[in-house]
């Protein structure tokens, strides 16, 4: 996986879960630089170090997968509704501005939106 990948999916786990992080961290400075580099609009090349340094306090505060680890979710099965057969259809929420990698596959849990942690945006979403 190339760097900026790897920099989008890190910003994405931010931008998702941001509050659990902060809450897991004895001292949330990792954190806070991060945040501060994407709020300024600093690069990938920029994130580098401080991602790093995020993902090792989380590794040290007992996160199983730091910062840069994965998780999947699966596509949602839509009925046809008498329109033809059922087909797969993918509804993915991503970030508005394409600064992550974040995506939220809705699932029956999904009440609202989700929204942009970093910038206090809705995602977008597309529908395939």
């Amino acid at each position: 996986m190339d760097m900026e990948m790897r920099a989008k999916k890190a910003v994405a786990r931010i931008c998702e879960t941001s509050d659990g992080i902060r809450r897991l961290l004895d001292d949330p400075a990792p954190l806070d630089a991060v945040l501060g580099l994407l709020r300024s609009g600093g690069g990938t090349a920029a994130l580098t170090g401080p991602l790093d340094a995020l993902d090792n306090a989380l590794l040290q505060a007992g996160d199983e997968l730091g910062l840069y680890g994965e998780v999947g979710r699966g596509p949602l099965t839509v009925p046809s509704g008498g329109l033809g057969p059922a087909r797969r259809t993918e509804i993915v929420f991503h970030c508005p501005r394409g600064r992550c990698a974040r995506m939220v596959r809705p699932d029956a849990t999904l009440a609202t939106r989700p929204r942009c942690t970093l910038f206090d945006e809705d995602l977008a979403w597309i529908a395939s």
